[in-house]
């Protein structure tokens, strides 16, 4: 079970200014800050939140980048995929010669649609290619995957509903996952999960692949 989040911790910045959880929480989502205990001994209990070394911040990148990394026999980088368990909902005419993003996402996943609103922006800023191919892949019906994105928008993005058999051909488990392969449908990026390197480094795995 996940502990639930204390809103009311109050930690402090390195002047000794009280920090509130709106705050700190914004610092850490950076990944260039960390809590370490205070130096004032007269005050044990005290935590800071203090900036992390250009070392500590490469070697926690590099970790959450290794940690995120979809790894099934059938998706992980440098793999060729396998475009048979999308054929099903979608014609194979169609994915070929195609930069194709699949996301797979549900509707009562709030970190799984929290970023539609800035991939929508980057598709937009790319001038909307016609060679990129956007699947939306969820387990929820029609009905409900819908309505979702009609409150949270997917720019250009094709709708796969009721995709489990996709995502179990896949052995994808946990949600959000993100795909990337190029037109000759190599698998150049695989990430299952939400850190502050997904969303950047999706972007430059599209621009990669398709020759930006």
């Amino acid at each position: 079970m996940i502990p639930k989040t204390d809103t009311n911790q109050v930690y402090y910045d390195e002047k000794g200014k009280a920090l509130r959880y709106y705050q700190y929480d914004k610092m850490f989502r950076t990944g260039w800050y960390k809590l370490v205990p205070s130096t004032d001994r007269t005050l044990p209990q005290k935590m800071v939140v203090t900036k992390s070394t250009e070392e500590e911040i490469n070697r926690f990148t590099s970790i959450i980048r290794e940690n995120t990394k979809v790894k099934t026999p059938y998706i992980y980088e440098g793999k060729k995929l396998d475009i048979a368990p999308l054929t099903a909902f979608y014609e194979q005419n169609k994915l070929e010669n195609k930069v194709i993003v699949q996301i797979y996402w549900y509707a009562s996943c709030s970190t799984c649609t929290e970023n539609f609103a800035e991939i929508s922006t980057f598709i937009k800023e790319l001038g909307d290619p016609k060679d990129l191919l956007v699947l939306a892949i969820t387990t929820d019906n029609s009905e409900v995957a819908l309505k979702k994105l009609k409150e949270q928008p997917l720019r250009n993005a094709e709708l796969i509903s009721s995709g489990r058999a996709v995502s179990d051909a896949y052995q994808l488990t946990r949600y959000p996952v993100y795909i990337v392969s190029d037109k000759k449908q190599i698998i150049k990026y695989a990430v299952v999960g939400s850190s502050r390197l997904t969303i950047p480094d999706l972007k430059t795995a599209i621009n990669a692949a398709l020759g930006r």
